[in-house]
């Protein structure tokens, strides 16, 4: 007869593929070989309280390898979450379902991160474990109010993948003890074997990044995993626990990548349930054995926890009324910016670069606020975000409460996705930059931001083709436009200081969707032409004229361009109007009728130093490039490609022209 753990392990691994055999769709093999991986850390370690899925003093676990969702789910139900049901898992991967095919964070409470593209949860397990040395770092002076660990499920897939090197080695260096990884070593990957492609001693890897290593040989023996994770949670630093697993346990497919993506029928499901000893067991259903054993102590568990938690937060309020009032602010994920801050800041009528002025003006929201992260890929000098003004992470600085600044290295895509991990985790905003044309890098951090709602933030400097002398492999083209087209994500990109703290202020305040915002690396004329801007619409008037005959659309250091362009039409007569578009995507959103009063009736063109494809909708004359650059000085460059002030001039007067010849 089985124990009633392994009742549950062998419960969880049947539910699991019979969610997938219904779908037709899924990957059996870790489900079965990694249940009891779950089932020790829920059982024995995992402090969350299933009623509340979402308390703030939680454990954090991230399944990097999201293919293993139908397992995540099924545990997830075994220990009765209320945020699941039963009859969820049967709509598994289906239109509009909870049990969607890779976790998603937003669409079920109880789900810590979105996973899918391989790796990337490494990295936000990274960002979740930051996060809370630093919360508990501003908020424990009485009390352990914030005390949680990060663990992260992962396979061989996800340590192939750069970025789970990339974030492992910041982990490494910031000494993050609290953050445990749950390798799922089983030796098989979707096209074989992983000695296939992949050659490395883990434990030497893992050691030589500063980490802690453990090994359990039998990935079936809940008992031992559980002793490693106690031994883990002990550890002075972040540990990875190899666990040796067999997928597709108890089928015939077993050690082999036929189970790895591959429903297994019903006749096989039949033998599989025979031998596990679970022919008594109903296709979704939960014994009570389940709940007797399983779900039980999670709650009892979470729920003490929970009213530990919301005693200590009473008592802060009675001890420390500021520091109480911080934290709620935190938890409500509250970052204000006011506008007195910058009283003494006035960059009207003078040269300089946006992102000399965004440096400046995050400068001043990071004096006023503790709890906003910032960090650059290694060029912090260059695009003026953070820096060596500001009190570093690592792991010498026993105490993170006034840390505001992360030295990433050049390591673009664990940057981008550690500040997703980060902003996922609640109560702190988190900054990454680097220049625009590596944006590339870490594109699929971005998205998945989108896919998850986290309002993190990238700022882009070295804008465009005016990089000049660092050449084409700097200059970006296509990237702004691709940045523009993922869903559920803007792009900012400032002329002055007004359209600057503005840009920050949308970004500050948003709740559930990333924001990039573009800086440039040159000076160019600054003019502050009104006082305030809506720039939740987008695009404004920067510069009217009832007599106008031609609307000069423009974006970030190319309004200066379209002013010295106006100056020169306005020699020869021809009345200009210029219209600042700080947000291309929002102004697309906008109701037809202010979209018309922007645009106006006469000739539209646009200028922007990138790709034109998106401006061919709102504009009939483009000016920008569809090419890649030169390298050479800025003006040489921009004139080269004739999209200086001048040239600009005389294909818009010669269109002109045109249009009155043709009348």
């Amino acid at each position: 007869m089985f124990s009633n753990s392994k009742k549950v392990i062998n419960y969880l691994r049947i539910l699991s593929i019979q969610a997938i055999l219904k779908a037709k769709s899924g990957h059996p093999g870790v489900a079965l070989g990694a249940a009891p991986i779950f089932y020790a850390l829920f059982y024995d370690h995992l402090n969350v309280d299933p009623n509340q899925p979402n308390f703030f003093n939680r454990d954090r676990f991230v399944v990097s390898a999201g293919h293993a969702s139908s397992l995540l789910y099924s545990t997830l139900i075994a220990a009765n979450f209320k945020s699941i049901k039963i009859e969820d898992l049967e709509k598994f991967r289906q239109l509009n379902a909870k049990t969607s095919g890779h976790p998603e964070n937003f669409n079920l409470p109880g789900v810590d991160a979105s996973t899918g593209p391989l790796g990337q949860g490494i990295a936000m397990a990274v960002g979740l474990a930051i996060a809370e040395r630093k919360l508990s770092s501003v908020f424990n002076l009485y009390s352990d109010l914030i005390n949680h660990y990060t663990y992260c499920f992962h396979g061989d897939g996800c340590l192939q993948e750069g970025i789970a090197y990339e974030a492992m080695s910041i982990a490494g260096k910031l000494n993050l003890n609290k953050l445990i990884l749950l390798y799922d070593s089983n030796g098989i990957q979707l096209d074989g074997e992983v000695t296939d492609s992949t050659k490395i001693n883990i434990k030497k890897f893992v050691k030589s990044l500063g980490w802690n290593y453990l090994h359990v040989e039998d990935g079936n023996n809940f008992h031992k995993i559980s002793k490693a994770i106690s031994k883990a949670k002990h550890s002075l630093k972040p540990t990875l626990i190899e666990i040796k697993t067999v997928i597709g346990y108890g089928s015939n497919k077993a050690n082999s990548n036929k189970c790895h993506g591959t429903p297994f029928n019903e006749e096989e499901i039949k033998q599989i349930k025979n031998k596990l000893g679970m022919n008594d067991i109903k296709d979704f259903f939960v014994p009570s054995f389940v709940k007797t054993s399983f779900a039980n102590k999670i709650c009892i568990r979470g729920k003490a926890l929970t009213l530990q938690f919301n005693e200590k937060l009473n008592e802060l309020e009675k001890i420390d009324v500021k520091l109480y009032n911080q934290f709620i602010q935190c938890f409500n994920n509250k970052f204000e910016i006011h506008d007195d801050w910058f009283k003494q800041q006035n960059f009207s009528d003078n040269k300089n670069s946006t992102r000399a002025i965004s440096g400046d003006v995050l400068n001043t929201i990071l004096k006023n606020n503790s709890n906003i992260l910032v960090g650059s890929a290694d060029v912090s000098s260059s695009t003026k975000i953070g820096g060596s003004h500001l009190i570093s992470f690592s792991k010498e600085n026993k105490c993170w409460k006034n840390i505001q600044n992360i030295n990433f290295g050049v390591r673009e895509f664990a940057m981008s996705s550690i500040i997703n991990g980060i902003c996922l985790h609640g109560g702190l905003k988190a900054i990454g930059s680097t220049f625009l044309a590596f944006s590339d890098y870490l594109k699929s951090a971005i998205r998945l931001a989108a896919i998850s709602k986290i309002p993190s933030i990238n700022i882009f400097s070295h804008d465009s083709i005016t990089v000049g002398e660092d050449g084409p492999t700097h200059q970006p083209i296509e990237q702004i436009n691709s940045l523009r087209l993922i869903p559920n994500h803007y792009l900012f990109r400032p002329y002055n200081f007004t359209e600057t703290l503005e840009s920050f202020k949308f970004a500050f305040n948003s709740s559930q969707t990333p924001i990039t915002i573009i800086t440039s690396r040159g000076d160019f004329l600054q003019v502050n032409s009104v006082k305030s801007i809506d720039i939740s619409k987008g695009a404004y008037i920067f510069q009217d004229n009832s007599k106008y005959m031609v609307t000069i659309l423009a974006t970030g250091s190319e309004v200066a361009l379209a002013i010295s362009v106006s100056k020169i039409l306005l020699s020869k007569k021809i009345f200009s109007r210029i219209i600042s578009i700080p947000c291309l995507e929002l102004f697309n959103e906008q109701p037809q009728d202010y979209r018309n009063k922007i645009l106006g009736k006469k000739l539209v063109v646009s200028i922007e130093y990138g790709s034109t494809r998106l401006w061919e909708n709102i504009s009939d004359i483009q000016f920008g490039i569809n090419v890649f650059g030169k390298s050479g000085k800025a003006n040489d460059v921009i004139k080269y490609f004739k999209l200086d002030d001048i040239s600009i001039s005389k294909i818009i007067l010669a269109k002109l022209n045109h249009k009155k010849i043709t009348k």
